[in-house]
């Protein structure tokens, strides 16, 4: 007789090959850190946010497996603006290929434009109750952090530009090096070429000489950003640059040994890329992946940080509870779903469900499925569900009492309408705190 194969919860599952990777590679990383980029170039949206509770949920995982674990939030800060956002001033044009973390604020209420975008998301992270560490990239240039890194992809630069050539079909960077400074002149990236490496001296010679196309969103326009002509020589350390976008990843990954990132589906090949450098010149296996979909506006248009369609994870948790989005992330992977405001009342009913099936107040015949639901509910909790089942109302009944609850005594008129609707007996303090949600 067939054994029977032992049921796993997918988070479990590759936790556990993470774990066996890592001993068959034998190079002795002692705590296994998980990662995901936080953009700082624009607003932060949903997408952004399930990327960072699927990277946490893996290095709870790990942690439950009984491993030592760290999820590290990326900061791309030194990344430079394209693109003006919608609803943000037009005086941001002339910003337009300088690195966001030298952009001034225009809220001014941060340190610079990177640092606001950046609280966003930490904002929505910290509500979340998520543990992390922040680390920037603007300080992690500065610091020497990516030094090592850095140099050997320099002196293995032609290689570099073969594996994105074979891989991408782009010829770039066979012609020049993987490297942007920022113009000592006109403080702009993209528009410098780095065309010598001096060996020896830690310099590469550039020459802001080029162009590229930014946009405002606001009134759609393109914007010619052009170099000012000026030519340098600059250690590549300290963080007078960057690397461009198809090595750093890999050498943030070797640099911090990052055992595991997810991405989405648009940056497919730039991972690919990735991976193959941090392999074949970084000397380090890449991180293990989970490829996600990505999530659309009812258009069928991407939810993006750039354009419009900002759907923050703020505004969800302005009308439902953290536990309801981070469900969203967690519930699959694979597809692309549309998604706004609409959707998060069949959230919240859907983790109402989950929470009766978990204390078995509600039965699932299925045991594999009921097996999953039950450990989607804890890890929907970070491994910290609630210890006693805790009424939760239905979303639209709530959305009722909310459109004729009164200016005072708000919380006593909504407990009344419950317990005249059938579904509270008696005042508690989970009650109490659904309804002050209202």
């Amino acid at each position: 007789m067939q054994k029977k194969k032992e049921w796993i919860y997918w988070t479990d599952k590759l936790a556990q090959d993470i774990i066996s990777r890592e001993k068959q590679l034998k190079r002795g990383i002692k705590t296994f850190r998980t990662e995901s980029g936080v953009g700082a170039s624009g607003f932060p949206h949903i997408g952004s946010f399930g990327d960072i509770v699927r990277s946490y949920s893996i290095s709870l995982a790990l942690k439950d497996a009984g491993v030592k674990t760290e999820y590290i939030a990326y900061s791309d800060d030194f990344d430079g603006l394209r693109k003006v956002p919608l609803t943000l001033p037009d005086s941001l044009e002339k910003f337009i290929g300088v690195p966001v973390a030298y952009i001034p604020d225009p809220f001014n209420c941060h340190g610079s434009y990177g640092e606001h975008m950046k609280s966003l998301m930490i904002e929505a992270i910290e509500k979340a109750d998520i543990e992390f560490t922040l680390q920037s990239a603007t300080e992690n240039y500065k610091k020497g952090i990516l030094d090592k890194e850095i140099e050997t992809i320099l002196l293995n630069a032609e290689k570099v530009g073969q594996i994105v050539k074979k891989l991408t079909g782009q010829e770039k960077f066979t012609e020049v090096l993987p490297y942007f400074p920022v113009c000592e002149n006109c403080g702009k990236l993209y528009t410098t070429r780095t065309y010598k490496l001096v060996k020896g001296e830690h310099k590469v010679l550039y020459a802001c000489d080029q162009e590229f196309t930014g946009k405002n969103l606001n009134n759609g326009k393109e914007i010619i950003v052009k170099g000012c002509d000026h030519k340098g020589e600059v250690s590549y350390f300290k963080g007078n640059g960057k690397l461009s976008w198809k090595p750093e990843f890999a050498a943030r990954w070797k640099a911090l040994k990052i055992v595991f990132e997810p991405y989405g589906k648009d940056i497919r090949d730039s991972v690919a890329i990735n991976d193959t450098i941090c392999r074949e010149i970084l000397n380090f296996e890449p991180p293990m992946h989970v490829m996600y979909e990505m999530f659309l506006d009812k258009s069928g248009k991407k939810i993006s940080k750039s354009y419009g369609n900002v759907f923050t994870p703020q505004v969800w948790f302005n009308y439902g509870s953290t536990q309801s989005c981070i469900l969203l992330m967690l519930k699959r992977f694979e597809g692309t779903r549309e998604l706004d405001v609409t959707d998060i009342p069949r959230y919240m009913d859907e983790l109402g469900r989950l929470s009766k099936l978990y204390f078995r107040l509600e039965k699932v015949e299925d045991e594999k499925e009921s097996n999953n639901m039950k450990r989607l509910f804890e890890y929907i909790y970070f491994l910290k569900p609630p210890k006693k089942f805790e009424i939760t109302v239905p979303y639209d009944v709530m959305l009722e009492i909310a459109k004729i609850v009164p200016e005072k005594n708000q919380l006593d008129f909504a407990v009344e309408k419950l317990k005249g609707f059938g579904h509270v007996k008696k005042p508690s303090k989970s009650i109490d705190e659904e309804v002050k949600n209202l």
